[in-house]
């Protein structure tokens, strides 16, 4: 198969039955806080129904949630048992390893299911299961690839984050993983294991689909025969024009500390705020597990449900970041609603930007003299606003992204191994 996935520009007949799609999550997506992953998954989600799909979903389990010491104990030995047969199993796959759990999202599949859609890497246990049923088409969507950011987390010097499964870890296991010895211990492993079960999926999966040009390139160089696609996050234009009317202006940042990229730059712009006693106003929205102390003109209000009551025609998203892979959501929103970003490379990474973008900065020297006096760089603000703008409305249009997943679908359907290696 070549490297870049084949579309079938074939419309769905509106005659026949509408196609199937059974998709599995490794997390809620309903009812919770509408942070990145959340959003581009229900965004997933609207573009099947949209594109005339009937779906069907089912969500796994994670062992930690499941208070059974004889499950923990048989995943450990499902583990002990693969690495003794030259298998590497990642330690999050291993939280939703368990059988059973693989076995009931099985059993939900409607009898006349079209196609399966697994939710990412942590789904290789139900992979595993779906064997039993070749018949069946499987796409993947990865979202970020997983072995890159363990990789780069590892080059960074960094600890390795539980993510949204933090609320379910023991606090025992918190510390061990955040320990400097047994974190790098943890990211080589998840590094070398994760690379290892990325290509098992690009073998059994039908497509597969990251929402970073840069990631998929990466799993073609690691999976040159799988049929790879990025498809970027779906977003509506909210404002028709730059939304920088109301003085004085500020930065914000949004984003949860639960992740290990949102930690990073909110302690960095802390830090910044702190040693260069800046007086611009910076508010740091999201859902904070940790309670730092805050140098003046800091204020960390929590969650916002409504993007409205962020973009209130005087923010500026300040979204530095230091670890690369996937597509930062936040930046799409921003531009979305006319707001201007302020950022680095990895920032902007996965996104269509222009090299002349004039809030795209090197380094903190470039960054401090927008900080200190925004109003002082209206123009420039205003200018990077209206090129947001039209990222999104070039490169995010839903109608367009909609289209992508449907002609992804459809080549998937279209594409079933006649023999699969064995697991």
């Amino acid at each position: 198969m070549n490297a870049e996935l084949r579309h079938s520009e074939a419309p769905l007949a509106n005659s026949e039955p509408s196609p199937r799609v059974h998709m599995v999550w490794t997390r809620g997506i309903d009812g919770v806080p509408m942070v990145g992953r959340i959003k581009v998954a229900q965004g997933v989600r609207a573009a099947f129904r949209n594109a005339g799909f009937s779906v069907t979903e089912s969500t796994l389990r994670p062992l930690t949630n499941v208070r059974s010491a004889r499950r923990l104990a048989a995943a450990l030995g499902r583990l002990l048992g693969a690495m003794a047969k030259g298998r590497l199993v990642p330690l999050q796959c291993l939280l939703f390893g368990d059988p059973a759990e693989a076995r009931r999202a099985i059993a939900e599949m409607p009898a006349d299911c079209d196609l399966v859609y697994l939710d990412g890497v942590r789904c290789l246990t139900l992979l595993e299961e779906l064997a039993r049923r070749p018949e069946l088409p499987i796409l993947t969507d990865f979202d970020d690839l997983m072995s890159r950011r363990m990789s780069l987390l590892l080059e960074l010097g960094h600890a390795p984050s539980t993510g949204y499964l933090k609320s379910s870890m023991p606090r025992f296991v918190e510390r061990l993983i955040a320990s400097p010895a047994l974190s790098r211990l943890l990211l080589r492993y998840e590094a070398a294991s994760l690379r290892q079960v990325e290509r098992r999926f690009a073998v059994h999966s039908d497509a597969m689909v990251l929402i970073s040009g840069e990631d998929a390139a990466v799993l073609r160089r690691l999976a040159p025969r799988a049929a790879v696609r990025a498809i970027p996050l779906a977003a509506q234009v909210r404002r028709t024009e730059g939304n920088l009317a109301v003085r004085p202006l500020r930065f914000i940042f949004v984003g949860t500390d639960a992740l290990r990229q949102n930690q990073l730059t909110i302690d960095a712009l802390i830090e910044l705020w702190r040693r260069e006693q800046i007086a611009t106003p910076l508010v740091v929205y999201g859902e904070q597990h940790r309670a730092p102390s805050l140098p003046p003109n800091v204020s960390m209000p929590g969650y916002a449900a409504n993007l409205d009551d962020i973009y209130d025609g005087r923010s500026i998203l300040l979204s530095p970041s230091y670890i690369a892979g996937g597509l930062k959501t936040k930046v799409i929103e921003a531009f979305a609603y006319g707001a201007p970003v302020l950022g680095n490379r990895v920032t902007f990474e996965g996104i269509e930007i222009r090299k002349d973008y004039p809030l795209l900065v090197a380094n903190e020297a470039e960054m401090l003299p927008l900080i200190r006096d925004p109003e002082r760089f209206r123009d420039r603000f205003e200018r990077a606003a209206a090129m947001g703008l039209q990222i999104v409305r070039e490169h995010h249009d839903p109608v367009r992204v909609d289209k992508a997943w449907r002609e992804t679908a459809v080549a998937a359907m279209g594409r079933r191994h006649v023999t699969k290696a064995p697991f």
